[in-house]
């Protein structure tokens, strides 16, 4: 058995081909090795196709994607595509768009994660794909939603900390987890919790004035949809984390656990780069979304972010983004 890295693109790899032609890419994890181009998906009739959220089914070691939550920063209007693409590994993959639960949810956010876990909210925890849509807007922030495994399915917020959500929360005009971003997703499923969850948010840039720390993770709460004050992401030697390209730009990233074996956490940047995270295992055994006793001055948790190498994936005119990250054992 090998482990493998799958990611998408968000651009068209063959423009010479009707429709767009998202790529699909597999990677050997342990040692890195060649990205292998495994597949694509006709996007064309999608509007606004971003796949970026993407997870491991642990019942079937089947990959899903789903489509990002907006194409565009706001003021642009919410983008009302819903899209999960099924069994990346087959050709060509099945595709649904759930059904918005209620009718008037809309969702919001810039960059997405997703992996599926169980469900809280419910008797029986049945398996559902969770989605994270993050935003450095105000009033934006970060929101969790979940999307049944059904054909088409359903999708829902997950929100409200305890209580109801409000049409303003289904809708995006009030913020949830305001002032917090994060657009990648990692559910343990070997050690199954409603906060057995984390985000990631690799970015030097301040999304709040008040934000200090920059990289980091937050644990999620999978019943109420809330996110934990950060997790400091800090180098092996204990610098501050520092991941900003030339551009002076952000990286995206994807978030994921192997989930099998001896359980690692790892990260894919969008300029390719693959990073293993340690030192976060007593901040997610913490009860509630407590940040466990590795904590600093200003109250936030630590882990060690180890970059492990650089995956070289096609960068054809226009650039094309891998955001998307998840792992298979094969």
């Amino acid at each position: 058995m090998v482990l493998y890295g799958y990611t998408i693109g968000d651009e068209d790899i063959n423009p010479s081909q009707a429709g767009e032609q998202v790529a699909v890419y597999r990677f050997p994890i342990s040692p890195l090795g060649t990205p292998q181009r495994v597949g694509e998906i006709n996007t064309g009739s999608i509007t606004n196709a971003d796949l970026e959220g993407l997870g491991t089914n642990p019942t079937t070691q089947r990959v899903s994607a789903v489509n990002e939550a907006r194409a565009s920063n706001p003021p642009n209007p919410i983008d009302p595509t819903v899209l999960r693409v099924d069994n990346l590994q087959s050709s060509p993959p099945a595709s649904a768009s759930p059904t918005r639960t209620p009718s008037d949810l809309r969702r919001f956010g810039f960059d997405s994660g997703a992996d599926f876990g169980e469900d809280y909210s419910v008797a029986g925890q049945q398996n559902v794909l969770y989605n994270i849509s993050g935003s450095d807007n105000t009033p934006v922030g970060s929101s969790l939603y979940k999307v049944t495994t059904a054909t088409p399915g359903a999708i829902s917020l997950v929100d409200g900390f305890g209580a109801p959500t409000t049409a303003a929360q289904r809708q995006g005009t009030q913020p949830t987890n305001p002032g917090k971003f994060a657009d990648g997703l990692a559910i343990d499923n070997l050690n199954p919790g409603r906060t057995r969850a984390l985000a990631s948010d690799f970015d030097n840039r301040d999304e709040i004035a008040s934000d200090n720390t920059k990289n980091n993770l937050y644990k999620v709460d999978l019943l109420t949809g809330e996110l934990s004050e950060p997790i400091v992401l800090r180098t092996p030697s204990g610098q501050a984390l520092n991941v900003t390209i030339a551009s002076g730009a952000g990286l995206d990233s994807g978030l994921a656990f192997t989930n099998s074996g001896s359980q690692r956490l790892l990260a894919l940047l969008e300029n390719g780069a693959v990073y293993e995270i340690t030192g976060y295992q007593d901040e997610l055994a913490a009860s509630g979304l407590g940040l466990g006793s590795a904590t600093g001055s200003n109250g936030a948790g630590f882990a060690t972010a180890t970059l492990l190498g650089n995956v070289n994936l096609p960068t054809p005119t226009p650039t094309i983004d891998y955001e998307g990250f998840t792992i298979v054992n094969e």
